[in-house]
């Protein structure tokens, strides 16, 4: 996608740095000394990791590399480039595969809409092209908004309720427990320039236009883009009616379509009469054009005419009150449908069932009838791709095929139709139920990118069939058993939406539910609440999962579940007591040969180790056993999770540089699956053992980056413990004289009142005795600094700020930018 409208491209900053020092014949530790910067700094720059410099670090090195002016300007712009690159976390749009053909008017007249009003509707029947001209939109006006621009694709939500859920998920907030997931999302864009695109929302009109509504009153830089069949009808909307393409856009977009699947098609003298007379009958509407076009490679011109004249006639009865274009747009696919052969109407019908696509393999499973060979059905979505009745996306190396949306619901229709409809479902939601068993069984040995890969793209389907079973006169039975089959899912991607389902699958159970479905829930409701840390029901629902396991003789479910008991209790503070259920665990994974549960208890028994039995030598064995493990068989998460763990031991034991480097191992696995809350509690550590190795630039970095994530994620805890970091670096850094030491050590004590009161509202606590340490060395700082009786005083103003008062105080006083270099 062209950048149309934005900033032009600078060089990367960290590679323009490295090309002047190196033409300056330095060393990164003698640009370092001449800057007066560390020299882990200089390279954090060089080599990306660190891509913000300060403006004052900026002129430093600028200074110590003696650069001419061009060189300068080039400089600065290259780092505003890499600042901006950096705080831009909107997904990218989508990138069209396909030419965009005229629309040059309409696209102009509805960006200078866009410009002046801060909710757009571009309205227009079925498969007139309002996605397409809408991202056009966005991409041209990419610059009024710093590039930030969100798709939000509503075709496949079939539940209104599903609306805020799928503008968080584009933009990759996530739900808190305890909030309105419509309120977090309000705090997520309330202050960032943003141009938001619901598109489709012509069957959730109503609750699209709700929350857009909401989020346009609770953000002064937001704007929205909406594409419907009908206007939103709500506040300072204004609608654009995208007509259907004029001959010449029509003919030229054949052309082209054409052209995909018949590399010497033309418009010629000859045929150009005949194909403007084709988008005419066609009323100009691209979808209908493109199918069309798609036949040019098996029928003539003259035949293609022929056969879409005689549909036409026969399927223009309709509802009288439906728009022409729509009744049209109808006859179209009526006639792409009937040209099929019997096998591919099958398959065309029954991947309507599909929300996320599908692999050609459960195609097969879903779409072919008894016997019929997997070949057979990938034949048949071949054809059905060649014909574009289906797209085949290339997704990490292995094509997944779907629908065009504006067929999915026609193809429904079709297969409501039919005798067996119901069968197909059940059979869909059989195949999912066995994708979620494979993924239950072989998360035991496969690597964190395969399982991953599997959840993230199956995850619409599984709530399709989730919803079947769970609802009406589905199978109770099977939901219930996804929704257990599914506690990796629900732990790493969704353990609120998780928690929805498991109470669904709950309210089905009666005398009849056998204890392994129990059992099987039990386990699933402990990981969720282990996974929004719930220690008490995490122990509940472990124990419970204890009992159904051996009710139902399964001795590796009820050791997976004792680990769940003994890891809550340790959580809970009654490590005794957890201890020996631990253990016992052990034995059993052990002689079952379970290894990511021995990994898993092994590090359990470390963590009590170190934190409760005060013994690094035994801590250090568990965790390397519980490494060995995981690196084997790939487990990169909890690599890292192991890698953060040994760091805090080595801390308590007083190893700092060790603490340190371990930390610095995980971050960086973390930063790998872009979960900014994974990072974010790991960084945490790593601010914290800077700032006690005395490394206070880098801590500040650091703990600026922590907050951002934390603030943008609604992490409150981990938000009040970045404060509490940049408190301490003030505190315990000498200030350039003694005014400016009182000036600091009051603004520090107003901050960790703040902190103090926002530990107290969540009713947490510090994560770790290291914290509570640094948090009291900081009290003592400003007493000593100022005394205790002003030290109260500016506390308690403290715990009145809000948020963004707390996080003015720490950016613009207690660590302003010119002492930190």
């Amino acid at each position: 996608m062209e950048n149309a409208g934005g900033a032009p491209s600078s060089p990367a900053f960290g590679m323009l740095l490295r090309h002047h020092r190196l033409a300056a014949g330095l060393s990164q530790e003698a640009l370092a000394e001449r800057a007066r910067i560390s020299t882990n700094g200089v390279s954090a720059l060089e080599r990306g990791y660190r891509r913000t410099p300060q403006r004052e670090t900026l002129a430093l090195l600028a200074s110590a590399l003696a650069l001419t002016p061009e060189e300068l300007r080039e400089f600065e712009a290259a780092a505003a480039h890499s600042a901006h690159a950096a705080h831009e976390e909107t997904p990218a749009l989508p990138t069209a595969l396909t030419s965009f053909i005229g629309r040059e008017t309409q696209v102009a007249e509805i960006v200078a809409l866009a410009r002046r009003h801060r909710l757009v509707t571009v309205t227009g029947s079925g498969g007139v092209g309002k996605t397409q001209t809408a991202l056009r939109v966005a991409t041209l006006a990419a610059g009024d908004y710093n590039g930030s621009a969100c798709f939000v694709g509503l075709a496949s939500v079939g539940d209104p309720r599903l609306v805020t859920a799928a503008i968080a998920s584009a933009l990759n907030v996530q739900e808190i427990p305890g909030r309105p997931l419509l309120e977090t999302l309000l705090a997520y864009v309330r202050n960032k320039p943003l141009l938001l695109i619901l598109d489709n929302c012509e069957h959730l009109v109503a609750e699209a236009a709700s929350v857009a509504e909401t989020l346009l009153a609770g953000s002064t830089q937001l704007r929205v883009l909406a594409t419907s069949r009908e206007s939103l009808r709500t506040a300072g909307e204004r609608t654009y009616r995208l007509p259907s393409m004029n001959e010449d856009e029509a003919v030229a977009l054949f052309a082209d379509r054409a052209r995909a699947v018949d590399h010497h098609f033309a418009v010629t003298e000859q045929n150009e009469e005949i194909v403007a007379a084709l988008c005419r009958r066609l009323d100009g509407i691209p979808l209908a054009i493109e199918l069309a076009a798609a036949r040019v490679n098996l029928l003539s011109l003259q035949a293609l005419a022929k056969k879409l004249d005689d549909s036409l006639r026969l399927l223009t009865g309709g509802e009288r009150m439906a728009l022409p274009r729509q009744q049209t747009m109808r006859a179209t696919i009526e006639w792409s449908y009937a040209l099929l052969e019997p096998q591919e109407r099958r398959v065309f019908e029954r991947l309507s069932l599909f929300a996320g696509g599908c692999t050609v393999e459960i195609a097969a499973a879903v779409c072919g009838d008894e016997g019929e060979a997997e070949v057979d059905v990938f034949c048949a979505l071949s054809s059905l791709v060649d014909k574009s009745l289906i797209v085949a996306n290339l997704v990490e190396g292995q094509p997944r095929y779907a629908l065009l949306e504006s067929f999915r619901e026609y193809a429904r229709e079709k297969l409501s139709a039919r005798d067996d409809a119901g069968g197909v479902a059940h059979r869909y939601a059989r195949v999912y139920l066995d994708l979620a068993e494979w993924l239950e069984r072989n998360y035991e040995f496969e690597s964190d990118g395969a399982w991953r890969t599997v959840a993230r793209h199956e995850l619409d389907n599984w709530r399709v069939a989730l919803q079947w079973s769970l609802t009406g006169d589905g199978d109770a039975s099977l939901g219930q058993n996804l929704v257990g089959a599914l506690r990796v899912v629900w732990q790493y991607f969704a353990p609120l939406e998780g928690a929805r389902w498991l109470a669904a699958a709950l309210r089905r159970v009666d005398g009849a539910t056998p204890a392994s479905v129990l059992a099987r829930l039990s386990f699933a409701e402990a990981i969720i609440a282990w996974s929004v840390r719930d220690h008490n029901a995490h122990l509940s629902s472990s124990e419970r999962a204890i009992a159904c396991y051996r009710a139902a003789g399964d001795r590796l479910g009820a050791a997976r579940a004792q680990n769940q008991a003994g890891h809550a209790l340790i959580a809970l503070g009654r490590s005794e007591e957890g201890r020996p259920l631990l253990r016992e665990a052990l034995a059993v994974a052990r002689e079952l040969g379970s290894r990511r549960l021995i990994a898993y208890i092994v590090r359990c028994l470390g963590w009590d180790s170190s934190a409760n039995l005060h013994d690094v030598v035994a801590a250090r064995g568990y965790m390397a056993e519980a490494l060995e493990i995981y690196e084997a068989i790939g487990a990169e998460l909890n690599v890292a999770f192991t890698l953060n763990d040994l760091g805090e031991c080595e801390f308590s034991a007083g190893n700092l540089d060790l603490a340190l480097a371990y930390a610095n191992r995980a971050v960086s696995m973390l930063r790998k699956f872009n979960d900014a809350p994974l990072v974010a509690h790991a960084l945490d550590s790593l601010t914290l053992y800077l700032i006690s190795l005395g490394r206070y630039d880098e801590a500040r970095e650091r703990a600026l980056e922590v907050l951002e994530m934390a603030r943008d994620h609604h992490l409150d805890v981990v938000v009040a413990q970045a404060l509490q970091h940049l408190a301490a670096i003030a505190a315990f850094r000498p200030a350039a004289s003694a005014r400016r030491q009182e000036e600091t050590s009051r603004s520090v004590a107003r901050l960790l009142g703040f902190v103090d009161a926002r530990f107290a509202a969540t009713g947490s606590t510090r994560l770790h005795n290291q914290q509570q340490q640094e948090y009291d060395r900081s009290v003592a700082a400003v007493h000593a600094a100022i005394g205790e009786p002003a030290v109260a005083i500016a506390m308690t103003e403290g715990a009145t700020m809000s948020e963004e008062q707390a996080v003015a105080v720490a950016l613009e006083k207690i660590a302003p930018r010119k002492e930190q270099m």
